[in-house]
């Protein structure tokens, strides 16, 4: 019986990530300016040559809306001798654009929308795994469905970047560290594995689970789901070794220089600004907002009193990996993607914890349910 309703529970999920595909995803592509880096990889990885490949790349975009804004239309008529060297900050994200590069023959650049839409379908799936591994899968299905419903998350799904696929990564690697905290099994050590590796060649964020696996390990004594998570960091180092990526300096220097708020100051003003204005922007907003600082309440709250407080508290530290972006890409404008859609799994595994823990504490189960 609780199979069948997992089962049914999930389906509610898929039915509604199919019914917003359909209804406003599909219907309202948002195409960017990171976009038109990935179309050029893409081409690349599909065997054309940085000249064909910035030229079709060009094409496909003139017909967007983007023309229309004079920074943009710049962006798109980039000379094809410096706009793989523009671009080389991008560099190490490499699953995103290779896996476009296989629909190109089928879908053209329309494959960069293909790959996120599926992604979001494949996220609310992950999500759903994640939050029904501390039962009540109608609470999970409720959740997920908000996090699918969440205007920002619609719009990634709508885009033309590695959002949405990364984001799936996340989940993933996080509902397996989860589980692991209570079961062990070689299944689920593989799955944090190369949902780490996945992850970081989506998006170089090797930390966002190896923070919270460190903390689950120092609160069970178990180190394997370390090992596991550290999967990302080795091939986050090979990729950046093949790649030539930028260092966290470079992609500083980076940000510096395409910013306009960055003219006539030096790099050390300019930082100590953003940094500033980024961290109270993310505080203002937060506080605005309520729901943040009430999970976040309640994520202490359960760390203290709940009987997940292991859970509860590497929960907590997930949101500190989230928040360890912002001194990297200090820009306020980014936060809503790099901050805030990140710490979508985690917020909603902080309210199915807590619901579960101390709500409905009499009738839960007295451990994770099995994958």
């Amino acid at each position: 019986m609780r199979g069948r309703t997992a089962a049914t529970a999930l389906a509610v999920v898929l039915l509604f990530a199919l019914a917003a595909l359909v209804a406003n995803v599909l219907r309202h592509p948002q195409y960017t300016p990171d976009g038109i880096v990935y179309a050029r990889y893409a081409a690349r990885d599909a065997g054309q040559s940085e000249r064909d490949a910035t030229l079709a790349a060009r094409s496909f975009y003139e017909k967007t809306p983007m023309m229309a804004v004079p920074r943009y239309r710049t962006l798109i008529e980039l000379d094809p001798a410096v706009s793989f060297a523009r671009s080389h900050v991008f560099e190490n994200r490499v699953l995103y654009p290779w896996i476009v590069s296989i629909l190109l023959p089928v879908a053209g650049f329309r494959a960069l929308f293909v790959v996120s839409a599926v992604s979001y379908i494949a996220f609310g799936v992950a999500l759903f795994w994640l939050l029904a591994g501390f039962g009540r899968p109608w609470l999970a299905a409720l959740l997920a469905i908000i996090a699918l419903a969440l205007p920002l998350t619609r719009a990634l799904a709508a885009s033309d970047l590695t959002d949405m696929l990364a984001a799936v990564w996340w989940t993933v690697a996080l509902g397996a560290l989860l589980r692991l905290m209570r079961r062990q099994n070689i299944s689920l050590l593989t799955t944090l594995a190369v949902a780490s590796v996945l992850l970081v060649l989506t998006r170089p964020t090797p930390y966002l689970i190896v923070v919270p696996a460190l903390v689950a390990a120092a609160l069970r004594g178990a180190w394997m789901p370390v090992l596991a998570s550290c999967a990302g960091l080795v091939a986050y180092a090979i990729v950046a070794v093949l790649t030539h990526a930028y260092g966290a300096g470079e992609q500083l220097r980076w940000v510096y220089s395409h910013e306009p708020q960055a003219v006539n100051r030096s790099f050390n003003a300019w930082y100590r600004s953003a940094l500033g204005s980024t961290v109270r922007y993310v505080i203002v907003q937060a506080v605005r907002t309520v729901v943040p600082v009430l999970l976040l309440a309640a994520g202490m709250y359960g760390a203290v009193r709940g009987r997940l407080r292991d859970e509860m508290i590497v929960l907590l530290a997930a949101v500190v990996a989230c928040l360890i972006s912002v001194p990297f890409n200090p820009v306020p404008s980014a936060i809503a993607r790099v901050v805030v859609f990140p710490l979508v799994p985690v917020f909603c595994a902080i309210a199915q914890c807590f619901a579960v823990a101390v709500l409905f504490e009499k009738k839960a189960a007295p451990e994770l349910a099995t994958p």
